[in-house]
């Protein structure tokens, strides 16, 4: 059961990650989420600002006008981060393979996946699309 939710809504724009990444680092830092280790918290900052960065390049192919919306919450053990958006749905690799050092970028799915415990992709029949990353509490 959840213990708390909250909503932020930024336009899909690079400049806008670091208000996302401070609306986690905001709920985290509340009585709710006070078991998470500082470096959990820094790592999922990182996931968000990851999984956002994909969300604008490949999902709104650099658009700035579309909305990404992120809910937060605190589940049981752990905290869930959803960033949900209605551009171009991804697809889940079976593997993330180690990114290749060519210059090119390709380290975001990389990092998401050693940032939290666990990152679900999905997709609504109305077009939402959410990535779902969730990140256990310190004990």
């Amino acid at each position: 059961m959840s213990q708390s939710l909250h909503r932020m809504e930024i336009l899909s724009q690079m400049a806008l990650l670091p208000a996302a990444r401070r609306f986690v680092r905001n709920f985290c830092e509340n009585d709710t989420c006070r078991q998470l280790l500082w470096e959990d918290l820094w790592q999922l900052e990182l996931a968000v600002h990851e999984a956002a960065t994909n969300i604008i390049r490949h999902a709104y192919g650099n658009r700035t006008d579309q909305p990404i919306l992120i809910e937060i919450e605190v589940l049981e053990e752990r905290i869930v981060v959803n960033l949900n958006h209605w551009g171009k749905p991804f697809k889940e690799p079976k593997s993330t393979p180690p990114p290749v050092h060519d210059g090119k970028g390709g380290f975001g799915l990389y990092m998401i996946e050693r940032c939290v415990d666990r990152v679900i992709y999905a997709v609504s029949p109305n077009g939402k699309n959410t990535i779902s990353l969730f990140k256990g509490l310190g004990k």
